[in-house]
């Protein structure tokens, strides 16, 4: 959606863009203002790793979400690691 304007599951072209997405893990009647929701990597107890803001963007007809990172995590192999899909055609031909 971010890339083409269109709703893959219905092709909807009227969407709504989140810019931070808030964290709903707030106690209820908190006055405090929620916090960004991340996407969190964390280690042995939490006390390493890292964590990457997230956007949004909403279908307004079916509403389908798709989050997107707005930065890159570093990769150290550990909390994160790279996947790539093998090279050369698909496995049907």
């Amino acid at each position: 959606m971010k890339a083409t304007g269109t709703c893959p599951k219905c092709l909807g072209t009227a969407l709504w863009y989140v810019e931070h997405v808030a964290n709903n893990d707030a106690n209820p009647g908190a006055q405090e203002k929620a916090l960004r929701f991340q996407l969190a990597v964390t280690g042995e107890l939490g006390l390493d790793g890292t964590s990457g803001k997230l956007e949004a963007y909403a279908c307004q007809h079916c509403g389908y979400v798709e989050l997107y990172l707005k930065e890159r995590l570093p990769v150290d192999g550990k909390h994160v690691r790279e996947l790539q899909r093998p090279q050369g055609p698909p496995y049907r031909s």
